[in-house]
C-alpha cells in the first residue's frame, strides 16, 4: 500500500505545483495589467493638462485679438464720425461726439466680444 500512497502523493504535489505556478502566472499579469493601467492614466493626466495649456492660450490669443479689434473699431469709428459731421458742416463738438461715440461703441464691442468668445467656449 506504500508505494500507491507515494504516487498519490506525488501526483498531487505535482498538480499543487502547477497550480501555483498558473496562480502566480495570473497575478503577474494582474500586476503588469494594474502597471499598465496606472501609466496610461498618468498618460491621459498629462494630455489633459497640455489640453488646458493649449485652451488657456487659445483664449487669450483670442482675448488679444479682440483688444486689438476693440482698439481699431474705436479708431475707425472716430474717423468716420469725424468725416461725417465735417461732410453736414457740424463743427466738432470733442466732448459731446465722445461720449455718445463711446457709449455707441462701448455697447457695439460687448455685443462682439459676446458673440466671439461664446463661439470660442463652444470650440472648446
Amino acid at each position: 500500500m506504500g508505494i500507491p500512497t507515494q504516487t498519490h502523493r506525488d501526483m498531487d504535489l505535482r498538480y499543487d505545483a502547477r497550480v501555483a505556478g498558473a496562480m502566480n502566472r495570473v497575478l503577474e499579469a494582474e500586476r503588469s495589467a494594474q502597471s499598465t493601467i496606472a501609466d496610461c492614466e498618468q498618460q491621459t493626466l498629462e494630455s489633459l493638462e497640455h489640453a488646458r495649456q493649449q485652451r488657456r492660450s487659445i483664449l487669450e490669443r483670442a482675448h488679444g485679438r479682440i483688444m486689438a479689434l476693440h482698439a481699431r473699431a474705436a479708431r475707425a469709428l472716430e474717423q468716420r464720425t469725424a468725416q461725417v459731421r465735417e461732410q453736414h458742416g457740424e463743427a466738432p463738438d470733442p466732448a459731446a461726439a465722445q461720449g455718445a461715440d463711446r457709449a455707441h461703441l462701448q455697447a457695439a464691442v460687448e455685443r462682439l466680444v459676446e458673440r466671439l468668445t461664446r463661439v470660442a467656449e463652444e470650440d472648446l
